[in-house]
């Protein structure tokens, strides 16, 4: 493949997945970047084949070496998890070649979404890789880990790309990241709500706590529970108010109606009554 279309079409690519990632509504802008990817590698593939093909047409007659023609030739080792390199050029994945520069591009758009999804419910996150991940891990399904700051008591986070180019995130506390804060600076930072993104919180800390409560609950024969506006989640035991746990950074009271919403989507009956929202189970 001639470096200039290549050089042309990488910058396409890229005009294209920004467009997608300003211009497309959020719940649809990870697919369509996602098509765009698999569209852009087939082509690529189709167009280095077809010129392949074309070379072997035109070339001549294979020459039959004897045992005193053979010669040896000593081939460098990929190092697993990294790409393959030739010349600069970069192997994704079987014909598909990536310029290192096309490559690094792509790593900064992986960060940038990795950044964004964190934003959508601790606007002050920051994180760093443990390990910096190649893109083909990333495009693979591996789960990598990164740390993370300014995520209430969060120190690391699991991150995994489907096949469909979605991004998750799973919250880990394995241990301190950066400076220590005191305790009393913890409950404070944790107890301002912070949300842009309703279901950015739902699906990086609400959903696996509150699944976890509703589990428990249903098998000691309750049906609903109520959390309140600092995020306790609390229910009725013989007349009176029993806590659970609490949800950290959970969404202020504009934003309950749009979670109600996202409860019903996952099929949970909730409703705002008051200074709470009451969730069950039981339809």
């Amino acid at each position: 493949m001639k470096k200039k279309v290549f050089t042309k079409s990488i910058r396409v690519l890229i005009v294209l997945l920004l467009a997608e990632a300003a211009l497309a509504p959020k719940q649809y802008s990870q697919i369509m970047m996602a098509v765009t990817m698999v569209l852009w590698l087939a082509v690529m593939g189709m167009s280095f084949l077809d010129r392949h093909m074309k070379k072997v047409r035109k070339g001549r007659p294979a020459k039959v070496f004897g045992p005193k023609d053979t010669k040896w030739q000593v081939c460098p080792v990929p190092v697993p998890g990294e790409p393959e390199t030739d010349n600069g050029i970069a192997k994704i994945s079987g014909n598909t070649m990536v310029s290192e520069d096309g490559l690094e591009l792509m790593m900064q758009q992986v960060s940038l979404r990795i950044s964004e999804k964190l934003k959508s419910a601790y606007p002050d996150a920051v994180w760093q890789w443990c390990k910096k991940a190649s893109l083909m891990e990333l495009l693979s399904g591996t789960t990598v880990r990164i740390k993370v700051e300014n995520m209430a008591a969060y120190s690391h986070a699991d991150i995994t790309f489907d096949r469909f180019g979605r991004i998750h995130v799973e919250p880990l506390t394995v241990g301190n990241f950066g400076t220590s804060q005191s305790a009393e600076e913890t409950e404070e930072v944790s107890s301002e709500p912070s949300v842009v993104d309703v279901r950015a919180w739902y699906e990086l800390i609400g959903q696996k706590i509150l699944e976890a409560q509703i589990v428990e609950l249903n098998a000691n024969g309750h049906s609903k529970l109520s959390i309140k506006e600092n995020g306790d989640i609390v229910i009725q035991r013989q007349k009176k108010e029993s806590l659970m746990t609490t949800l950290e950074a959970f969404p202020e009271k504009k934003y309950w109606n749009e979670l109600v919403a996202i409860l019903e989507e996952n099929e949970l009956k909730a409703r705002v009554a008051g200074e709470t929202v009451q969730v069950s189970w039981i339809m």
